[in-house]
């Protein structure tokens, strides 16, 4: 090999590796979701209100982004604690994020996420669900990791979303949400 082909392959890969998408893993909790979550970059967060199933409800977000891929984390408040309101809000959160990607559900499956108190101590599991979906958004293919659970007055989502998904990361993100709850 010719040392200006040597030097070409060795530049070409410094400009691969310098593309390489860079994650920095950090534990986030806003306060005003109640959750623990990892997110691979510097958190934004927004909060807003949102129509989930008839209701009009707060719901705040947290996320970041890495390339193409969104990892965001959200929950909504729930006008109250009961079970029947917190399955239909997350229902309506899971048609609607596969409705925004004009998508269709590869697969579902059940979860467990954990709940922790403000101290990181286990305090149980609820059930939760995980979907990946498939679909178009500004008519480029688009994939979604997306996991739904609730506890008391939350309906919670965490998404991840773009062309690709990197699969280690976005299993350590879904992998990662756990719900907070108070001590007793």
């Amino acid at each position: 090999m010719s040392f200006l082909a040597k030097h070409s392959l060795l530049a070409a890969l410094a400009l691969l590796l310098g593309c390489a998408p860079v994650f920095n893993w950090r534990e986030v909790r806003p306060a005003d979701l109640g959750v623990a979550v990892m997110l691979p970059g510097k958190p934004s967060s927004l909060n807003q209100r949102v129509r989930l199933d008839g209701l009009d409800l707060p719901m705040s977000m947290t996320g970041a982004k890495v390339d193409d891929v969104a990892f965001t984390v959200a929950c909504a408040t729930l006008p109250d604690t009961g079970t029947d309101t917190r399955e239909r809000v997350l229902a309506a959160m899971r048609s609607g994020m596969v409705r925004n990607l004009a998508g269709t559900e590869e697969r579902a499956e059940p979860v467990e996420i954990a709940l922790i108190d403000v101290a990181g101590g286990a305090r149980g599991r609820v059930p939760g669900l995980r979907i990946r979906v498939t679909g178009t958004v500004q008519a480029r293919p688009t994939r979604m990791l997306a996991v739904f659970a609730g506890e008391g007055r939350r309906a919670c989502q965490a998404v991840a979303v773009g062309e690709t998904l990197p699969e280690e990361e976005v299993h350590q993100f879904a992998d990662s949400l756990r719900l907070i709850v108070e001590a007793g």
